[in-house]
């Protein structure tokens, strides 16, 4: 469970974006899984991050990373060749099904979906992503994704001549054409794509209720088919009809 990494390669993705990638043979993650890290070898940050896995093919792990705080701020400033502690994987992931699949991402949620894409990809089963963002620099993996979908769908709410958020794009496309959703965006998104009760099962990566990743804090907790449940330990990954949002 405990892995003691160089990094291999960092790479910035756009402004405050950027990924970091390590070689860890030996596990066999599955999308909706993440790792925490390790920051670094003092009390301050006391938490760990808990991070999505982006992608992991040939024994190469991928984790995108926004820095936003103060621990993914000092992960922003490691340089190839330093080591770092990961933890992991942890959540119960999501294995790709043969059916027509729509992928629904929102800002940073394009992170574990990526993962799964790739999957889909690999098992040759027909995907469409939808990704929104709020302006056009905020968009990334856009070249990866364009080149293993089926249909890419790229909207942002400012700087762009399709102007749309994600849940606004989903209005126009013919949902029909699909057999299962699988979604991952701020919370706000998630509990306005439930208001559409759509007649197809929807999937959605909860990361973003995710608070120290290792079932202490009890701040990831939703209340999901008459129980509580913690996002860490019990998810990420939940039917979006099960899932009763506080109000």
């Amino acid at each position: 469970m405990k892995h003691w990494l160089e990094i291999k390669k960092k790479r910035w993705l756009s402004d405050n974006v950027f990924g970091l990638e390590f070689y860890l043979p030996g596990i066999d993650p599955r999308p909706g899984q993440f790792f925490q890290v390790r920051v670094q070898d003092t009390l301050d940050p006391f938490l760990n991050r808990p991070i999505s896995i982006a992608s992991y093919n040939r024994d190469k792990l991928l984790l995108v990373i926004r820095a936003i705080g103060k621990g993914t701020r000092l992960l922003s400033e490691k340089r190839e060749g330093e080591k770092i502690l990961l933890l992991g994987p942890f959540g119960n992931g999501v294995k790709a099904v043969r059916k027509k699949t729509l992928l629904l991402a929102g800002g940073m949620g394009i992170a574990p979906l990526y993962f799964l894409a790739q999957q889909l990809y690999k098992n040759r089963m027909n995907f469409t992503v939808l990704y929104g963002t709020k302006t056009p620099s905020e968009i990334i993996l856009k070249t990866n994704i364009i080149k293993i979908a089926n249909e890419s769908i790229f909207v942002t709410e400012s700087g762009s001549k399709r102007r749309a958020t994600a849940l606004s794009a989903l209005k126009e496309i013919d949902i029909n054409d699909y057999e299962v959703i699988y979604a991952c965006g701020p919370k706000a998104m998630l509990i306005q794509l439930k208001a559409f009760n759509l007649s197809l099962p929807v999937y959605v990566f909860c990361e973003d209720f995710l608070g120290c990743g290792c079932g202490l804090c009890l701040g990831c907790a939703v209340k999901y088919k008459g129980e509580y449940k913690r996002i860490c330990e019990d998810g990420p990954v939940f039917e979006l009809n099960g899932i009763e949002f506080e109000k």
